[in-house]
């Protein structure tokens, strides 16, 4: 599970975030990035996701997905992951992949050596 201190909770945070940056679009996410310290993740998953548990469940992926791939992004980064409505069917690989191909187009992935 994504350690609290990286969640962003505030009405705030979400709103600068929106308003200073950067949206990188795919067919699962959404995810705006805005460099900022300090580093705290969003999620957020619309009603036009599904019901409340699908809405859980694609918000639990991109938890995951951020979570296992924490060691590879740059430091001082925010940005806020948007499931979209294609999220319920596809696996946590699927999402995983999409989310650091949107990071390594923005520059803020390190390409693990191994």
């Amino acid at each position: 599970m994504l350690k609290r201190v990286y969640r962003m909770q505030k009405k705030a945070s979400f709103r600068s975030v929106f308003a200073h940056g950067k949206s990188y679009p795919s067919r699962y996410v959404v995810i705006y990035i805005f460099q900022q310290s300090p580093v705290r993740y969003g999620f957020i998953a619309s009603k036009k996701v599904g019901n409340a548990v699908k809405r859980n469940r694609a918000k639990r992926l991109l938890r995951e997905a951020v979570r296992l791939n924490l060691s590879g992004l740059k430091k001082d980064y925010q940005m806020i992951l948007i499931a979209r409505g294609a999220i319920i069917n596809a696996s946590l690989e699927e999402v995983q992949k999409t989310i650091i191909n949107i990071w390594k187009r923005a520059g803020i992935f390190y390409e693990k050596n191994s």
